[in-house]
């Protein structure tokens, strides 16, 4: 499927790669399908989250795990309902990272991450019961460090 988007012109996707969120996310209640662009490169940390239903809407996201593997988002089961079934290695979760102008004051929502059921394609938005997660989690010299003892 090929479809249009404003920062990567023309991208052929597979139907597999569409994910539906039926309440859209929030401040974007009507978009309800996105896919995920990734970046050909593994050393390459973001991920585009891209509208299918509006080509000008794409989110710049992470795995935060790659700069927290200790993240333990925990929710109430209520929410995960949503999106089906969540066992083994069915769900990805990804997180919205802001970057701004000057690149080491970039953060990344740990307050609520996006979650997506491999199995049933579905989506949400979550907000985590953890306290100690920040909406503004500053990770640039984490990564920096990361960049430095890879090397």
């Amino acid at each position: 499927m090929l479809i249009n988007t404003k920062n990567f012109g023309e991208v052929e996707i597979n139907e597999n790669d569409i994910f539906t969120f039926e309440e859209g996310i929030p401040g974007f209640p009507n978009l309800k399908k996105y896919t995920i662009l990734r970046e050909h490169s593994d050393d390459y940390p973001f991920y585009w989250f891209q509208s299918l239903d509006d080509s000008e809407i794409c989110f710049i996201i992470m795995d935060v795990f790659n700069i927290l593997p200790d993240y333990n988002p925990i929710v109430n089961d209520d929410e995960l309902k949503y999106i089906g079934k969540v066992e083994g290695n069915n769900l990805l979760i990804y997180n919205i990272v802001v970057i701004p102008e000057c690149v080491s004051k970039m953060s990344v929502n740990l307050k609520a991450p996006i979650v997506i059921n491999l199995d049933t394609k579905k989506g949400r938005q979550l907000i985590v019961n953890n306290d100690d997660y920040e909406i503004k989690y500053y990770f640039y010299e984490e990564m920096k460090k990361q960049k430095k003892e890879e090397h």
